[in-house]
C-alpha cells in the first residue's frame, strides 16, 4: 500500500516552477549586466579580469537556465503527478462504490 499526500506534491510542484521562474528571472538579470571597459582598471591585469569575469558571468546564466528548465520539468511533473493520484483515488472510491451496491443487491 502506498500513500501520496497530493495537496503536499501539488504544492511542492508549485513551488519548484516558482523556482524556476527565480532562476529565469536571474539568468535575465545576470545576463544584462555589463561589465565596462576599465571597470576593474586601466591595465592589462584588469582587463584580464574582466575577460575572465565575462566568461563566468555567461557561464553562471547559461547554468541558472539549465536550473529552470530542470525545474520547470520537475514541478510541471509533480503537479501532473498529483492530479493523476487524485483521478485515480476517484476512480478507485467510485468503483469499490460501484462494487459494494452490486453485493448489497
Amino acid at each position: 500500500m502506498m500513500f501520496v499526500d497530493a495537496v503536499l506534491l501539488r504544492s511542492g510542484g508549485n513551488q519548484t516552477q516558482q523556482a524556476s521562474g527565480h532562476a529565469h528571472q536571474a539568468a535575465e538579470h545576470l545576463s544584462g549586466a555589463v561589465l565596462l571597459p576599465q571597470m576593474f582598471g586601466g591595465f592589462s591585469a584588469a582587463e584580464s579580469f574582466r575577460e575572465a569575469t565575462g566568461s563566468v558571468q555567461i557561464h553562471h546564466a547559461r547554468l541558472l537556465l539549465q536550473h529552470k528548465e530542470i525545474l520547470g520539468n520537475v514541478g510541471r511533473g509533480a503537479v501532473a503527478a498529483a492530479t493523476q493520484f487524485t483521478d485515480m483515488e476517484v476512480n478507485n472510491a467510485a468503483s469499490l462504490r460501484a462494487v459494494r451496491c452490486n453485493s448489497d443487491t
